[in-house]
């Protein structure tokens, strides 16, 4: 039976629990982190996928490439100095991994089946969990945040609480991704986590009941009478339908002009993208879509969008990247608004993932995509109309120039609208 297939635009940085962690915690993830494999995995046997023969040399067969790394398994198993060193497992993830790397290009990669499971959930937009991003803090994993109403919030969890131990076992050394995997579960069931906090002479348990999280993809609020903001951190399967709800309340609120802030989301599915285009580009094209050596195809608007006559100004910057930048591209290259910020990432690619018969996903670049006016955005990123740099003075003030230069913008779209 084939593997599932889902087409994505594979992001900078890897979901991990209820948003990011890095810089400001977790951004949409798309399996950018890429362990090692499953055993029983079997290797891709297509010959555009293991590559080509050299010239004058015909391609070895499948049994034959894939019999040497039997060879040399049975050579590690048999000599290697360490035997208790030595997993059949990890040999295989190591080899899988190590396939899909020989191609050179960073967004082609392998992951595991834990990986492959939290990246799903992430796009799915809800799983069962107990509500908090963790992050680390001089190596120990930390509470980074934690969701207003959720499991963690109502035991009292805070913001800075450090995870000791989560079901007895300890933390230390413990990967956020391993953390995840774990604190995550059936909705109903029960996780305890151990935790150290500031003040305390010793470390609580914290014994929490699983329920469903949806992380706040979409915020809206007015800015003024007359100008709505609108904040989408990922492009997951209900994206779209939430960034129309949201522009609808918009209107009802008053919002004449938009501000579509696009600073920090490092893409998602590409479906969810062409969608939310539509929202403010109207008809026509959204973005081209380039297979091989095919010509490349339009992918075209689909009609019904509720902001594509209001003035609008996007926000970017470098951690807008992938579906952020179809968005952008779209809005700029037809001329529906302006972007504001800073220049963005410059991925260009499209990823498809297949999910493996063991769990485990491989994903591969499968498409370049280009701007309505065909412009290469790889490696360079959208150089915004309005550029604005946000300082180290800003943040320490709690200011924002570039939001302010974004409204201002669309207040003088109005004044000529």
């Amino acid at each position: 039976m084939r593997a599932a297939t889902r087409f994505v635009l594979v992001a900078v940085a890897v979901f991990v629990l209820l948003g990011v962690v890095g810089g400001t915690g977790f951004a949409l993830g798309r399996l950018s982190a890429s362990p090692p494999g499953q055993s029983g995995y079997r290797l891709p046997t297509k010959p555009e996928i293991a590559g080509r023969a050299l010239i004058g040399k015909p391609t070895p067969s499948a049994p034959a490439r894939f019999g040497l790394l039997e060879e040399i398994t049975a050579i590690v198993e048999s000599e290697y100095y360490d035997p208790a060193a030595v997993d059949a497992q990890k040999l295989t993830y190591g080899a899988a991994k190590g396939l899909v790397e020989s191609l050179g290009e960073p967004n082609t990669a392998f992951a595991d089946p834990t990986t492959t499971l939290l990246s799903e959930q992430n796009m799915q937009g809800s799983f069962g969990g107990v509500g908090i991003t963790l992050g680390m803090s001089d190596a120990t994993l930390t509470v980074a945040e934690v969701t207003e109403g959720g499991p963690a919030a109502r035991a009292g969890i805070q913001a800075g609480d450090r995870i000791v131990a989560v079901d007895g076992r300890s933390t230390a050394g413990m990967s956020t991704a391993t953390a995840v995997s774990i604190i995550r579960g059936e909705v109903g069931t029960r996780v305890v986590l151990t935790i150290s906090r500031d003040g305390w002479a010793e470390p609580r348990e914290f014994e929490l009941t699983r329920a469903v999280i949806r992380p706040v993809n979409v915020t809206t609020r007015m800015l003024d009478a007359s100008v709505g903001y609108l904040r989408l951190s990922s492009f997951t399967s209900g994206s779209a339908k939430e960034v129309e709800d949201g522009l609808i309340a918009l209107k009802q609120q008053g919002a004449k002009g938009i501000v579509l802030d696009l600073r920090g989301n490092s893409g998602g599915l590409l479906q969810a993208a062409v969608d939310i285009s539509s929202q403010f580009v109207g008809s026509g094209v959204v973005m081209l879509e380039q297979r091989r050596s095919i010509e490349p195809r339009p992918l075209p608007a689909r009609p019904g969008g509720q902001a594509t006559d209001l003035p609008l100004a996007v926000l970017v910057n470098r951690g807008s990247a992938s579906a952020s930048e179809i968005v952008a591209g779209a809005v700029q290259d037809r001329k529906r608004g302006v972007l504001v910020g800073e220049r963005t990432y410059g991925k260009d690619t499209v990823q498809n993932v297949h999910r493996l018969s063991d769990g485990s996903s491989v994903r591969v670049t499968v498409a370049r995509w280009y701007t309505p006016e065909r412009q290469d955005i790889g490696q360079k990123g959208l150089r915004p109309d309005i550029e604005v740099a946000i300082t180290d003075d800003d943040v320490k003030g709690r200011r924002d120039p570039q939001l302010d230069a974004a409204a201002e913008a669309v207040r003088s779209r109005l004044q000529t609208h």
